[in-house]
C-alpha cells in the first residue's frame, strides 16, 4: 500500500519528458549480440578448449554456437564460467571421452557454477550432448571406488536454463541442480542411459533437484534405471510437469535424512507417465540414530499419474536405509505434512500383485498423508494398498502391513 501511494503521488506531481519521435539516443540502440563459433576437430582430440576460448570471447551477452553437422570432443570438464546472460546453442554433437581415467573424481563434464543468465539450447532440437558412459557402466561393475561425473552440474547462479536437446549416457547423474540456485527452467529435453553390454547403467538420475528455489521441469522424456527425478535436501518451490520415466526409480522426494537434517517442500509433480518402473511417486526418509538426521517435507503434491507395469504407484518408505529390525528398535521419525497422492491410474506390474501401493510412516514422525482419485489397479488380482501408520483420513481402503 505504501508503494502504490508513493507511485500514485509521483504521477500527479511530475512531468514524464518523453524522447520525440526524431530525437536518437544512443542507450536506445541495442548492439547486436557477438557470435562465437569454436573450431572442432583439434589435434589433440580435445576441443574443450576451443569452446572455453569461444565462451571467454562471446560469453559477456553473446551466442555460442556448435553447428550441426559438427562433432566437439570432450577430455577435460567444461567450466562455463563467464557464459553470462549468454546463449549456448548446441546444434550438433557434445562428446565426452569414453576414457575413465580421464573422468575419475572429476565432478562435471559440464560446468555452470554461479552463473546469472545462461541458455543451453537447440533451436532446431538436433542438439546432442553425449556422456559416453559405456566404460563407466562396466568398469563400476567390479569398481564401485571409480566417482563418476555428472553430466550437467548447475551449482549457485540464477535464471538458468536448458531447453529442446538430447542427453545420452550419462556415467552417472545427468542433471544435478544444487548450491541455492534460483530460477532453472528445463524444457522440451530427451534424457537416455542405455547400455550395449549385459551390465546395466547405475545412478543414472535423470534430474537431482537439490538446494534451489523455482526449479520448472516440463515436457521431457527420461530412460533410466535410478530416480528419474529426485527432489534432494533443499528443494523448495519445484514444479514437474509432463513428464515421461521409463525404467526409473520414479519421482521422488529424497533420500533424506541420510547424515543431516532435510527438508524438501513446496512441490508439485503433475501430469506424469511412468513406465517400467520400480515405483510411479514416492518419498525416502533415513530412521533416527547410527548418524541419520531428521527429515521434513511439507506441501508435496504427485498428482495426474498414468502407471504402466510400475511395480509400486504410490510408496513412503520411512526405514530407507536399514533394516526392518532396526527400524523396529529405532522407529521413523520424518514429519511429513500436507502430502498428497491426488488422480493416479493405470496398472501396476505383477511383481508385488496385488499390492499396488506400499505407505510407511514411522511411529515417531508425522504422518500427515491424503490419497485421493487412486484408481489403480493390481497387475494380478484385486489390488490392496499396504500402510503402516497411516491417518483414517487417508482417502483409500488400507490393508495393514507396510514396511520400508
Amino acid at each position: 500500500m505504501l508503494l502504490l501511494t508513493f507511485v500514485t503521488s509521483l504521477l500527479a506531481t511530475t512531468v514524464l519528458a518523453l524522447p520525440s519521435a526524431t530525437e536518437k539516443r544512443a542507450d536506445s540502440v541495442l548492439a547486436p549480440r557477438a557470435i562465437c563459433t569454436p573450431a572442432s576437430g583439434a589435434a589433440s582430440g580435445d576441443d574443450t578448449p576451443a569452446i572455453a576460448a569461444a565462451i571467454k570471447s562471446c560469453g559477456a551477452g553473446g551466442t555460442i554456437v556448435l553447428p550441426a553437422g559438427k562433432t566437439y570432443n570432450m577430455k577435460t570438464m567444461l567450466d562455463f564460467t563467464g557464459c553470462v546472460n549468454c546463449d549456448f546453442q548446441i546444434e550438433g554433437l557434445l562428446k565426452a571421452s569414453g576414457d575413465t581415467t580421464l573422468w575419475d573424481g572429476i565432478r562435471a563434464m559440464i560446468y555452470v557454477g554461479k552463473i546469472a543468465g545462461v541458455k543451453i539450447r537447440s533451436l532446431t532440437g538436433t542438439g546432442v550432448i553425449d556422456g559416453n558412459g559405456q566404460n563407466s557402466y562396466d568398469r563400476y561393475a567390479t569398481d564401485t571406488g571409480f566417482s563418476r561425473p555428472t553430466v550437467i552440474y548447475i551449482s549457485g547462479g540464477s535464471n538458468i536454463v536448458l531447453d529442446n536437446f538430447r542427453m545420452k549416457n550419462a556415467p552417472s547423474v545427468f542433471v544435478n541442480l544444487r548450491d541455492a540456485t534460483k530460477v532453472a527452467t528445463f524444457s522440451n529435453l530427451n534424457l537416455d542411459a542405455t547400455s550395449k553390454s549385459t551390465i546395466l547403467p547405475k545412478n543414472t538420475d535423470g534430474f537431482d533437484i537439490g538446494e534451489s528455489t523455482y526449479a520448472t521441469l516440463t515436457n521431457i522424456a527420461i530412460t533410466n534405471q535410478d530416480d528419474c527425478i529426485a527432489f534432494k535436501p533443499g528443494a523448495n518451490y519445484a514444479l514437474a510437469d509432463g513428464i515421461t520415466c521409463t525404467g526409473s526409480h520414479g519421482i521422488s522426494i529424497g533420500s533424506l535424512g541420510k547424515e543431516n537434517p532435510d527438508t524438501v517442500q513446496n512441490v508439485i509433480a503433475r501430469n506424469i507417465k511412468m513406465i517400467n518402473s520400480t515405483k510411479a511417486a514416492g518419498i525416502k526418509t533415513y530412521p533416527p540414530g547410527n548418524g541419520h538426521a531428521l527429515s521434513t517435507v511439507s506441501n508435496v503434491t504427485f498428482s495426474g499419474f498414468t502407471v504402466q507395469n510400475c511395480d509400486y504407484a504410490i510408496q513412503i518408505q520411512s526405514c530407507y536405509g536399514e533394516t526392518a529390525a532396526y527400524c523396529a528398535a529405532n522407529p521413523g521419525n520424518a514429519q511429513l505434512t500436507g502430502i498428497t497422492f491426488d488422480n493416479f491410474s493405470g496398472t501396476t506390474s505383477t511383481k508385488y500383485s496385488p499390492t499396488t501401493g506400499m505407505l510407511n510412516c514411522g511411529s515417531a514422525g508425522k504422518c500427515d498423508v491424503k490419497v485421493s482419485k487412486y484408481t489403480v489397479k493390481a497387475g494380478s488380482g484385486t489390488g490392496v494398498v499396504l500402510c503402516t501408520n497411516m491417518p483414517s483420513t487417508l482417502g483409500v481402503a488400507c490393508t495393514a502391513g507396510a514396511t520400508g
